[in-house]
């Protein structure tokens, strides 16, 4: 049986989408996954399932949709899937020194050159910032030097210029991950 890492996004940043992680695990449990596992409040799990992917993915999204009653972007990826962003990461001297600083996008799929190519605004627009991105497939990498939180590489900007979701996570909470489901 696959081990799987689900990450959510937008639960438990702000005021917003208020999920405690054992309604996380309850869930999770509830649509048939087992060895449960959770990694801090912003709805990361690594679990065991039957399933693809896919069929994780959309289970899970239906599962919390009813729990939350609104939408919860939901991402699935493998251990295996996980090791491969690790090594494409061109970030790796960046990360290996304040992982705080650079973060993996997941998205829900691999955007379009054209649509890819929009990326490139996000940082002309804001030329006082001195982010950097590199896409490789399904993953968006940032080194944000001067921190994330003023970054305009937003989940929601992302979305809007790739085409897809996308769900970010620190290179901490990434290597965390690979490691809890490494199985």
């Amino acid at each position: 049986m696959p081990a799987y890492v689900i990450l959510l996004r937008a639960v438990n940043v702000g005021s917003t989408g208020k999920l405690p992680m054992a309604d996380f695990r309850r869930v999770l449990a509830g649509v048939g996954c087992i060895n449960i596992e959770t990694y801090i409040q912003s709805g990361n799990a690594v679990v065991d399932a039957k399933w693809s992917a896919a069929s994780l993915t959309k289970m899970v999204a239906a599962a919390l949709e009813k729990q939350m009653s609104a939408p919860v972007p939901v991402i699935v990826r493998t251990h295996d899937e996980l090791e491969r962003a690790i090594a494409a990461n061109l970030f790796a001297a960046e990360a290996a020194a304040d992982g705080a600083r650079v973060h993996a996008v997941f998205l829900s799929g691999v955007p379009s050159a054209a649509k890819a190519a929009g990326l490139e605004q996000i940082v002309t627009k804001y030329p006082a910032r001195r982010d950097r991105y590199h896409l490789a497939g399904d993953t968006l990498y940032l080194h944000l030097p001067d921190g994330a939180a003023d970054s305009k590489f937003t989940a929601q900007t992302v979305d809007r210029v790739l085409g897809v979701t996308a769900t970010a996570r620190n290179w901490n909470t990434v290597l965390k991950l690979h490691g809890m489901s490494a199985r």
